[in-house]
């Protein structure tokens, strides 16, 4: 489908739209409340928070935008996700099956993993229908990596995949949805070594030479509510624009971090800067699910605790810029640049249960996030191991 926001965000449908829409259908995923929570902090930024008290995992899904409209749409559609991974996860389409049957484009060893897991080929598991993101091709995913569900329960199972919202993502279409779940499993690969690797290695980019009017306008509102605001170009294998953002002030001196990747460099500005601004939000009304401010010590007030070498202007980092009209084109261009990287195509469980929008489940391995604790996943640790076996 053809784009038709473009500030702050790509979307085939306007915010005003999306929110018609997902406003009345809001009772139906048990969303009881949307609260404005952006008077909490001084910065201005819009930040709205989604309640819903029956839910599996977590009651309150954050979500922040260039606007209050964007923060309430990103704010519901964060928990009716979660909704669908916790109810709507699809019945198996084959049981207690070892995947080495099943001919998988992936390795399931390469899946992110329970401490202690011992995973293999040969482990019977239930599986959902999948399909390739660039092709279609059909194929499965395990269901204990789709579903989430944090309640206690009697029965007990042995450790084996970590299931995760990684990757969970919803849209006005289907591409879309698959377009920022890919969107989302990149950025966790770009960001995992956040503090360390990226952050020092980057460029500091000056909020002031920021010549965007929707960046800009934010940056100008977290100045003059007198925060600080560093902003990091985060260099990476793939070569998409890539930003880390941490803002602070003197009455909340810990470094709020947020983080954005996009095609459009103004883009991934916009989520890195509105992140950073959640995360506050999220220690200030003590919600989860977010980055948390980082705690640092009171030398820092002068700056974020990561500094990188050099300063840069926001004309010197913004000019790679991958542009799409239409979602389709912009999903399958990221999909086989994820295949291409990785060696291994991403595939995507569909999750929907309304015709008017789409959530799903994308999972890519052979990235940095799906390893134990954010390091390189089990196939990158084979590969070194081999690579030193005489």
């Amino acid at each position: 489908m053809k784009k038709v926001h473009f500030d702050g965000t790509h979307r085939v449908r306007r915010p005003e739209d999306t929110w018609a829409l997902i406003d009345g259908l809001r009772a139906a995923f048990g969303v009881t409340r949307v609260a404005d929570v952006t008077g909490l902090d001084s910065l201005g930024v819009p930040v709205a928070l989604a309640v819903r008290p029956a839910a599996r995992t977590l009651t309150v899904s954050p979500g922040t935008g260039t606007s209050p409209l964007l923060a309430r749409v990103s704010a519901v559609m964060e928990s009716v996700e979660l909704w669908h991974a916790e109810y709507a996860c699809p019945v198996p389409g084959a049981v207690r099956t070892p995947a080495c049957e099943l001919g998988l484009p992936y390795d399931v060893r390469d899946l992110r993993q329970h401490a202690g897991s011992l995973l293999s080929e040969r482990t019977p598991l239930d599986w959902v229908a999948a399909a390739d993101v660039a092709s279609g091709a059909a194929t499965w995913v395990p269901q204990p990596y789709v579903g989430v569900d944090h309640q206690v329960s009697d029965s007990w199972q042995p450790p084996l995949l970590h299931a995760s919202t990684n990757g969970l993502a919803s849209g006005n279409s289907y591409s879309e949805a698959v377009t920022h779940a890919l969107y989302e499993v990149i950025e966790r690969d770009c960001t995992a070594s956040i503090g360390s690797a990226p952050a020092s290695t980057g460029r500091r980019v000056d909020p002031a030479t920021v010549d965007d009017p929707v960046c800009d306008a934010v940056l100008s509102g977290i100045t003059r509510a007198g925060a600080g605001i560093e902003i990091v170009e985060v260099p990476n294998r793939w070569g998409l624009p890539c930003f880390v953002a941490y803002t602070w002030s003197k009455d909340f001196p810990a470094p709020a971090v947020g983080s954005g990747v996009h095609g459009s460099p103004a883009v991934a500005l916009s989520r890195a800067v509105t992140g950073s601004a959640q995360s506050r939000l999220a220690a200030i009304t003590g919600s989860l699910g977010v980055r948390a401010a980082v705690p640092f010590t009171a030398r820092g007030a002068a700056r974020a605790p990561f500094p990188a070498e050099g300063v840069a202007s926001w004309q010197e980092v913004s000019g790679s810029s991958f542009e799409f009209t239409e979602d389709t084109e912009e999903m399958r261009w990221l999909a086989d640049g994820v295949r291409e990287l990785t060696g291994c195509p991403p595939v995507v469980v569909d999750l929907s249960t309304e015709s008017e929008f789409s959530v799903v489940k994308v999972v890519a391995t052979g990235l940095a996030c799906d390893g134990r604790d954010g390091l390189p996943g089990p196939a990158a640790a084979r590969r070194h191991t081999a690579e030193e076996t005489p």
